[in-house]
């Protein structure tokens, strides 16, 4: 998926029981209440929590990357 708006990513992100909150220029995702990263574009990956099984890991890695391609379609991060 390559969301092109806030809310794209946004029902993207819930449909895999995580949301993401605009903190500033930050994006900060969560699962439930715990927050898993922070998001600075154009580049900048800070992760929360690391203790996941591997398929949590992958779904993780899936939100990230999505969370990138929104980046790109804003014009906030480098293709």
């Amino acid at each position: 998926m390559n969301p092109d708006t806030f809310q794209s990513l946004q029902d993207w992100l819930r449909g895999r029981h995580y949301d993401v909150e605009l903190d500033g220029q930050k994006l900060v995702l969560k699962r439930g209440t715990k927050e898993m990263a922070k998001v600075t574009p154009p580049d900048r990956y800070q992760v929360s929590a690391v203790d996941m099984t591997f398929d949590e890991w992958v779904e993780f890695n899936k939100c990230l990357r999505n969370i990138r391609h929104y980046l790109v379609a804003q014009g906030q991060a480098g293709k």
